[in-house]
């Protein structure tokens, strides 16, 4: 290797170890990397506090069973009255007390209105459970995301390793060129062309690192840790093994456990009672009241007397809105659309989530053959370079048939570790669609 290329690598070398020792490399296993996401992530504080809210609607709904007691209160100025005659003639100006009073206390127990009351405690319970599944299915689309970024950390951790290992090889292999090339034995082309593999290989590993660093901080906001640290996946996770069901085991248990079926079903029982809710408008209320009233000056007594005047009724109350029966056909078959709707989007899910464990579990399988596949292909690449190696040194080959070795070794490795990443992810795709993630 020529003394600058050498110098300006040994540089960027002593560079990166700097800079990896400003930032901290942290290894996160898998449990962790699932409790710190839903610890910190604020897609999920959010989904409880929704569920939070529910709770304080259903405690307002059945508030609604309880006495609605009311007090009112006034005190003010009375001017003086003027009385006119027919023709609006002044005849004289009334004597009246100047101040007046009134205090008014009064209660309302609902007795009946129709199943109301009943039907919206009933509709904020539904709601609750609807936050409850959309929590529950925000923990699962944030863990397969989670998953998605450690397996790529996976990959560029295995993709960096790879091409320092081809940088290292690449250096060596130029140094021997170099000294073919002053024996006269090649030419300046395989040199040249040599320095230009090992330069792309600096600029790949260095892009390679900067992905680390991209990812890790993804991953850092959402795990609430400090957004410099280096996540490093537990090297023993890709090495597990996954238990695969058949494919109709995770279908049945998606039927009875997926949160977005769930939520379908939620959602078919909340038009069941929004129904109800409608027919509701269209029954009688009744109600027991209550209520005290004190006011001066006395309002039933001609001239107006200067006194304290003190009632109290009890009642039975009895209302009916007849304009609602004006809406009633239009309401009804609107609820009951609503209903057929959300039965309609019901199917629809149970289809979505059909197809999608059928291209998870079809993707897994054709993974796991291309892990079998590629394993054997690496062995065959990685004799071929050693083959391609010796007869180039030999003068047996060309340049050109090293590299391309080179290359397809390099890549062998690469997708093998890419489709290990993807026999997991989709095994955690299973999981997600069928409930148990």
């Amino acid at each position: 290797m020529d003394t600058i290329h050498k110098g300006s690598f040994i540089v960027f070398c002593f560079l990166f170890r700097l800079s990896l020792t400003a930032q901290t490399i942290y290894t996160l296993p898998v449990e962790e990397l699932f409790d710190r996401g839903i610890q910190n992530s604020v897609a999920i504080q959010a989904s409880i506090v929704k569920t939070q809210i529910s709770d304080e609607k259903i405690a307002l709904a059945k508030n609604k069973q309880l006495p609605r007691i009311s007090a009112n209160g006034s005190f003010g100025f009375v001017g003086t009255p003027v009385v006119l005659a027919k023709d609006f003639s002044f005849l004289e100006r009334a004597t009246v007390p100047k101040w007046s009073q009134n205090y008014e206390i009064g209660a309302r127990q609902p007795l009946y209105e129709g199943g109301r009351i009943r039907n919206e405690i009933k509709r904020s319970e539904l709601e609750k459970e609807l936050a409850n599944l959309s929590l529950q299915n925000d923990k699962s689309d944030l863990k397969l995301w989670l998953m998605g970024k450690y397996l790529d950390l996976f990959n560029l951790y295995k993709k960096r390793d790879v091409y320092v290992q081809n940088i290292e090889e690449a250096k060596k292999r130029l140094h021997d060129i170099e000294q073919m090339k002053e024996q006269g034995i090649v030419t300046t082309n395989d040199v040249l062309r040599s320095k230009l593999l090992l330069t792309n290989f600096d600029l790949a590993y260095k892009e390679t690192t900067n992905d680390i660093a991209l990812v890790s901080q993804q991953l850092d906001i959402v795990l609430g840790m400090d957004e410099t640290t280096l996540i490093q996946p537990d090297s023993v996770f890709l090495t597990s093994s996954m238990k695969i069901q058949p494919e109709n085991e995770y279908v049945n248990q998606a039927y009875m456990q997926n949160p977005g079926l769930n939520i379908a079903q939620t959602n078919i029982l909340l038009a069941q009672n929004a129904l109800k809710l409608t027919k509701a408008d269209y029954l009688p209320s009744f109600s027991f009241g209550a209520g005290t009233d004190l006011m001066r000056p006395v309002p039933y007594i001609v001239p107006v007397q200067n006194y304290y005047f003190y009632t109290w009724e009890l009642s039975l109350n009895l209302s009916y809105n007849l304009s609602a029966l004006f809406d009633i056909k239009h309401n009804t078959n609107a609820a009951k659309q609503q209903i057929q709707l959300q039965g309609l989007f019901q199917e629809q899910q149970k289809q979505t989530i059909r197809t999608e464990i059928r291209a998870a579990y079809l993707k897994h399988q054709e993974a796991e053959d291309r892990i079998t596949a590629l394993q054997e292909s690496l062995v065959q690449a990685k004799e071929n370079y050693r083959i391609q190696n010796n007869k180039y040194f030999n003068q047996l080959t060309i340049l050109t048939d090293l590299l391309d070795a080179t290359t397809t070794q390099l890549d062998v490795e690469l997708q093998l570790t890419a489709a290990k990443t993807n026999a997991i992810y989709t095994y955690y795709q299973l999981l997600k669609a069928s409930g148990n993630l």
